[in-house]
Order: structure tokens, then sequence, then C-alpha cells
């Protein structure tokens, strides 16, 4: 069993993360560039000196330092070692480790479902997620080993399964929870009903819990914006409801002149897209029975990795906006995996 574990990072999940391991038995050599924070028992003087010996290296840090910080690390790192995230979104993650770590370094990427608040009202069972990697199967293993040694219950999910759980989850609810903050929901009330209790909490989860991840799960959740566009049309279709009600009937919009041509040009060219979809498919599925003649894995992280920073180059060079031509093509990677039949 792991004994030997490197933990990058020492902010309020890090140092969380840090006495769940000590409680285990386990002593992490811990840096963090504000060596201030970190016990004097458990702190390195550098990252180099942190990931000597160690057999798992745990990277917790926002996704937007990690790959500075594993670029930095990587001459250091070795085939015995395993690096992880605890990041609260996973493709973004996976992706960067891919692309940095690729074949020759294991790495794997996990979510634990707790932090400092839950972890300080004991809330149970403590819950991470671990993301299945066809590349480095033993570092699953691993990651699973440490986090059942530390009390969770561990569920394996793929990275965009979990960020496209999330976004219906914590990503909404940081969403409506800094929303209640900003319409100053339950403010200088003399009294509140019973019903505005559930409200009152989530302001109070907004204020207190949720700012230093609200900008990570809203901008780095590729699925983060479809869940809060959709969210957004509901609440407007609520909203007119109640016009409806107040005014007896809706309210009606007249179409612009030449709207119906502009939008006859883009259901022709969305046409063509589904067609240049299907082909993209077909030549998905001619690979991924290449793949399955040579016991390649399929999908492929670091192919992935490359293929989306090749498309955000793309955009760039003309322009237009790289995360959501990213996003874009992380949609057509999920739609052409569901082209490839499952083995049986």
């Amino acid at each position: 069993m792991t004994e030997r574990i490197a933990l990058l990072g020492y902010g309020r999940f890090g140092r969380a993360l840090s006495e769940l391991l000590v409680e285990a038995g386990l002593r992490p050599r811990v840096f963090d560039p504000r060596q201030e924070a970190v016990p004097a028992e458990l702190a390195v003087p550098s990252l180099a000196d942190a990931v000597l010996g160690a057999e798992v290296v745990v990277l917790a840090m926002p996704v937007s330092a990690m790959r500075t910080v594993l670029e930095e690390l990587r001459p250091h790192l070795t085939p015995a070692q395993t690096v992880l995230d605890v990041g609260s979104v996973k493709v973004r993650a996976v992706q960067v480790l891919a692309s940095v770590l690729g074949r020759d370094i294991p790495w794997v990427g996990t979510h634990p479902l707790f932090g400092p608040a839950s972890l300080a009202r004991g809330d149970l069972p403590r819950r991470t997620v671990v993301c299945p990697n066809e590349l480095h199967p033993e570092a699953v293993r691993r990651a699973r080993a440490l986090f059942e040694r530390i009390g969770c219950e561990v569920t394996e999910l793929s990275p965009d399964a979990h960020d496209a759980l999330m976004a219906r989850t914590h990503v909404l609810t940081f969403f409506l929870a800094h929303g209640l903050l900003k319409a100053e929901a339950g403010k200088d009330l003399p009294f509140a009903p019973p019903s505005f209790q559930p409200v009152a909490r989530l302001e109070e989860y907004a204020r207190l819990e949720v700012p230093h991840l609200f900008g990570v799960v809203q901008s780095e959740n590729p699925y983060a914006r479809d869940a809060r566009v959709r969210l957004l049309d509901a609440l407007t279709q609520l909203h007119l409801g109640c016009e409806t009600v107040d005014s007896g009937a809706p309210a009606t919009v007249p179409a612009p002149p030449g709207l119906a041509e502009v939008r006859e040009h883009v259901d022709a060219l969305d046409r063509e897209l589904v067609q240049l979809l299907g082909r993209r498919a077909r030549l998905i599925q001619q690979a991924a029975r290449l793949k399955a003649e040579h016991g390649l894995p399929l999908p492929d992280p670091e192919r992935e990795a490359s293929l989306l920073e090749a498309r955000r180059q793309w955009a760039s060079e003309l322009k237009l906006d790289t995360d959501a031509t990213e996003d874009v093509f992380r949609a057509v990677l999920r739609f052409s995996r569901r082209a490839v039949p499952e083995s049986p």
C-alpha cells in the first residue's frame, strides 16, 4: 500500500486532504509556494524535493496552474510514480495530464466530492470519483486504493460523464447561490417564513463556501454553459408564463424583416454540418477497427488532447473564440465515440 505521498498545494482542500492522510497513518510531503501555511513537519522546500521517491503525487491546485507545474515536474518524475489531480472538473484536467505526461508517466484524474466544510460537519458517506484510464490502469487502481484508505467510497466515471453530471448539480447550485446573493435574497428581512429557509441556506453557502470554486466550475467545466442556458431558458419560460397569467394573453413580437431568410441559410448550413458529422463518424469507425486489431486504446486521451490543442490554434488563426471552439470539438468527440459500437 502506498506510503510515500507528495502533496502539491496547501489551500483549503490541500489542507483538508493532508489531515485525512495523516489520520490514515500517511505523512505527505507538502510543497506550496506559500510555505508559511504548511506545518513544519510536513513542509519540503521545493517541488523536486516533494516528489523525490514519492509513489503518488497529488496535484491540489487549480486546473489553470496544472500545466505549468507539471512541465516543471516532468524531469523529476519516473514511470514508477502515479500523478493524480483532485480538481472539481475532469475533462480539462485529464487533457492537461495526458498532454504533458502521456504514456510515459502514469496519471489519473480524480475528484473528491467533499471539502473542508463537509468534513467539519462529518457528512457521510465520503465519496470520490476516479476516471478510468486505459493508458494507465494501474494508476486507477492505486488512486482507488488511496482514497479507500482515507475512508472514501469510490465511483469510476469518464471525464465527460463526470463533468456532465457536475454541470447538472453543483454547477447549477453555485450559479443559483450566487444569483441569490446578487439579488440580495432575504437581506435585511425582519423575519422569513419556513419556506424561505432552503433559499437562506443556499445564499449562505454562496457567501461562505463557494467563492473560491465558483469561477473554476463555471469556466472550466465544458458542460457548464449549456446547463446555465437550459436553466435560464426554463426560468424565462416560467417568467413569461407568469406574465401571461397576469395579462390574460401572451405577448407577441413580430419577426424583423429578413430573419426568415437568415434562418433558411442557417438550416442549410446545419444540414451540411450533420452530413460532415456522418462522414467523421464513419472514419472513426474505421480507426476503431484498426486500433482493435492492434490492441490500441479507444478513446486515446493523449491523441484527443493533441487534437483539441490543434483546433484551438485553428480558431485563434481565424480570430474565433478558442474556448468555445474547444467546447464544440469536445461535443464532436463525444458524438464520434457514440458512433463506435461497444465490444461484445
